[in-house]
């Protein structure tokens, strides 16, 4: 079957339930533009690094399929038939996505260039088709009413667009950073790092929970026998916490900096007592903790936790001297190490 029907030759064009309308019309003008808004989404899927900003992008595009169709159906009921409109709860759902990508993004004071790295320019341009099918939809709702819902799925989803856009720059100059502190520790080859990298797997995400315990012993342990009382944190392969346990005693500012010192850990791949000698004025990672949203420790008593070759986790403990911190944290990883190596 020809591709070409000559049905459109004359200027009109066949909607989604079977009206015909000039291709000239405000409804075509408006659901070509969320057509063009998808294929950049399409584009952009390909291009980013973020794995759980590439995972919306491809929902997104089905999103949008969804609300073509709504928009090329005068028809209500053949359009319930075959589809689904968009619904309240997923503008709520792509509100709730900006929110929770804002917190882990640096805070904003200016306007923005559009755009430091290929994939985020992209997101750029998608963020300008979608606000201008947004002005195109809001013409269209003059003359023929839409669903309230509609206008503000459009309305939120670019500034959901922005929102990824300053995440994909933002895992790009966490990349950089990351690369720039091992080119300095030479704490590994090149082919190591590439090991590191990957999501954490079902099995290392159990066996990190299983280990947190035998860690926080064996930390508990080392400090009581110094006589000193300390936090002890554990977060995983995306910084997040899993578990945090403070010692009679221990000083309040230790929870917030034994969780930072694991974080740092899992952010730059590296112990944080290595991190002295490169956040020195002059040096290339000076006034790193001022750069990023969520807070850096660069000093001792944070170490990044490995399970067959694999970044999974990070330690920090906080309460003591920096001395007093690593020597707990080492004894702790002595443990790990000599029954899982490094």
């Amino acid at each position: 079957m020809a591709i070409y029907t000559k049905t459109g030759d004359a200027g009109t064009t066949g909607l989604f339930d079977g009206h015909r309308v000039a291709k000239a019309s405000r409804r075509v003008d408006t659901y070509g533009t969320l057509d063009e808004l998808n294929a950049h989404l399409s584009l952009c899927e390909k291009l980013v690094s973020n794995e759980e900003s590439r995972t919306w992008l491809h929902t997104l595009q089905g999103k949008l399929f969804r609300l073509c169709a709504e928009i090329a159906t005068l028809d209500e009921e053949k359009l319930l038939r075959y589809s689904t409109p968009v619904k309240s709860d997923e503008v709520r759902e792509l509100e709730q996505l900006i929110d929770a990508y804002t917190k882990r993004l640096p805070p904003l004071n200016s306007f923005i260039y559009q755009g430091a790295t290929v994939a985020a320019a992209e997101l750029h341009i998608a963020r300008i088709v979608c606000r201008r099918a947004e002005r195109l939809l809001v013409a269209l709702h003059q003359e023929e009413p839409l669903r309230a819902e509609v206008l503000s799925f459009v309305n939120r989803l670019s500034d959901c667009i922005y929102t990824l856009a300053r995440m994909e720059d933002f895992t790009a100059y966490i990349t950089e950073v990351t690369q720039r502190v091992l080119a300095k520790l030479d704490t590994r080859t090149a082919h190591d790092v590439h090991q590191t990298h990957g999501e954490v797997t079902m099995d290392e995400s159990s066996w990190l929970r299983e280990q947190v315990h035998i860690l926080c012993k064996r930390a508990q342990t080392k400090a009581e026998a110094m006589q000193v009382s300390v936090v002890i944190a554990v977060v995983d392969a995306k910084g997040m916490p899993v578990l945090t346990y403070r010692m009679e005693n221990a000083l309040l500012v230790s929870s917030e900096l034994a969780p930072g010192k694991a974080y740092t850990a899992v952010a730059l791949k590296t112990a944080t007592s290595e991190l002295k000698e490169i956040i020195q004025p002059g040096s290339d990672l000076y006034q790193i903790e001022a750069m990023v949203s969520r807070k850096l420790v660069t000093f001792g008593g944070g170490f990044p936790l490995y399970y067959k070759g694999k970044l999974v986790g990070g330690l920090g403990i906080s309460g003591g001297t920096v001395e007093e911190d690593c020597c707990i944290g080492r004894y702790a990883m002595e443990y790990l190490e000599a029954n899982h190596g490094k």
